[in-house]
Parts: structure tokens; C-alpha cells; sequence
């Protein structure tokens, strides 16, 4: 089966590789085994999720080393961990984050106090008004400089976040589908619509380690129709609703195409 898994996979030309998806209706029988072999992951597991345990000999689901829960099937792959903070206590386990070591703070905040009573250093008086026109300052000088308001936003610093990310293991740009680069390009819009209007997508603050950000008019539905990304990730196409209705909803659309356009149009 193994063999038969890696040949299918090896001979996958479909334009966003999903050869292992409809497993189920080209080989009937060979996904019956397969669902067999991989009862120890939940029902809603992805196809690809059963045929990466099968082919790489790992028949019992991973569990994060800090937390003791189980990650979580990103894409091609299980993520390192359970939750962004335990994601830093590993790293600060490994060496890899030293300036979260509490001496190396502590001697910090104290070389910070001493230069303060020498004279070496003035005495903070920050406010929120000069903290907000420190900000602001910055991304003017940021955009007088290289063009955009953050400096992570500057092609060679999205160049060395995508190299890095390489080397994590991400999937290189020349071999995603179209699929997932319009994925990809759908999520970069989307995190912006976060960031500046927080308000609007989730008034009433839901936490997101219990709720999903939800897109109203599915993604999925929006690759297939041809939709821009940039609408498709549009605040007025976001919503925060619990992790069980989004899982329910699936690539379900709870608004039309026309009510997407027109509430995209508005604003």
C-alpha cells in the first residue's frame, strides 16, 4: 500500500495536486485500507493527512512536547506545536530565545536604572500621545524611505522571511498550485483587513483560540469563481464565529456573489 501511495503521488500532475483527495471514488478499495490503517485520527481528518501517516510510517498522531495535546494538520504537514506560547517555551528550552532568560532581563531593567540615577540616561516620560507620534513618525520616515509604512514590508525583507521560511520546510513559490498561491494571496489580504479593522470584523473582541476568522463568501468558492483576492479578504467578507459553526460551515457561502460585490463596493 505504501508503494502504491508513493507511485500515485509521484504520478500526480493535477495543477494543485489533489490525486489523494478523491482517492475515495478513482480507488474505492484502496481508501477503504487506508481508512483502516489510520483509525486512530479523528474522523475529519484530511485524505492527505492519512496518506502522509501511511507513507512515512507514523501510525499514532503527534503531540506538541510542551502542552501534551495533540498539533494540528497544517497543509502538507503537522505544526511543530500546540499554541503560539508553547511554540516560544520550546524555543526558549532549546537556547534559541535568551533574551527571555529572566537574569539576562534582570541585568537589563538594573544597567537601565543605573544610567538613569548617573545621568547617563533621562527618565522615561512616555504618554499615549507621544507613544502614538512615535508611530506615526516611523512610518513616515519608513515611507519616506523605502516606500511602505513597516519595514517588513519592503521586498528584500519579504524575501528573507520567505528564505527563512524555506528553510522551516514551506513549500517552495515555483511548486504551489494555483491553488494555493491564490490561497496565500487571499490571507495576506485578510490579515490586513484584520489589523485595520479589528472593530468592524469582531466588535465584540471573541478571542481567536476559541472562534475562527470565517470568510463569509468561502475562499474555495472564490478560486473556482475567479474572484480577486483582494475582495475575497475584504473586511466586509469577514466575520469571527466559533471554531464548531466554522468547521460546520465548511466551503459552504453564507452570502451571495452579487451581496459579496455590492458590500465589497460600498466601501
Amino acid at each position: 500500500m505504501k508503494e502504491k501511495l508513493q507511485q500515485i503521488l509521484q504520478n500526480d500532475i493535477s495543477y494543485n495536486k489533489s490525486a489523494t483527495r478523491y482517492l475515495y471514488k478513482t480507488q474505492p478499495d484502496l481508501w477503504q485500507t487506508i481508512i483502516e490503517t489510520t483509525r486512530f485520527l479523528p474522523d475529519e481528518a484530511k485524505a492527505k493527512q492519512r496518506v502522509w501517516h501511511i507513507v512515512n510510517d507514523v501510525y499514532k498522531r503527534p503531540i506538541c512536547p510542551i502542552t501534551n495535546e495533540y498539533v494540528k494538520w497544517w497543509e502538507n504537514r503537522y505544526l511543530g506545536t500546540a499554541n503560539v506560547n508553547a511554540a516560544r517555551i520550546k524555543q526558549y528550552q532549546e537556547g534559541r530565545v535568551a533574551i527571555h532568560d529572566p537574569d539576562v532581563k534582570a541585568r537589563a531593567a538594573e544597567s537601565i536604572r543605573k544610567t538613569i540615577q548617573e545621568g547617563r540616561r533621562k527618565q522615561p516620560t512616555l504618554t499615549p500621545e507621544i507613544i502614538k507620534q512615535r508611530i506615526e513618525k516611523s512610518k513616515q520616515t519608513c515611507l519616506e524611505r523605502y516606500g511602505v509604512t513597516n519595514g517588513s514590508q519592503t521586498p528584500e525583507s519579504r524575501e528573507k522571511i520567505y528564505q527563512k521560511n524555506l528553510k522551516a520546510g514551506c513549500t517552495p513559490r515555483e511548486d504551489r498550485s494555483r491553488r494555493r498561491l491564490y490561497y496565500d494571496e487571499v490571507w495576506k489580504y485578510t490579515e490586513q483587513s484584520w489589523k485595520q479593522h479589528f472593530d468592524r470584523i469582531n466588535p465584540e473582541r471573541l478571542n481567536r483560540t476559541y472562534n475562527a476568522l470565517d470568510h463569509i463568501y468561502s475562499i474555495q468558492q472564490g478560486f473556482r469563481d475567479n474572484i480577486a483576492p483582494e475582495i475575497i479578504g475584504h473586511w466586509t467578507n469577514l466575520r469571527v464565529i466559533t471554531l464548531s459553526a466554522n468547521s460546520s460551515k465548511g466551503m459552504r457561502c453564507d452570502k451571495s456573489k452579487i451581496q459579496l460585490l455590492e458590500d465589497y463596493g460600498k466601501y
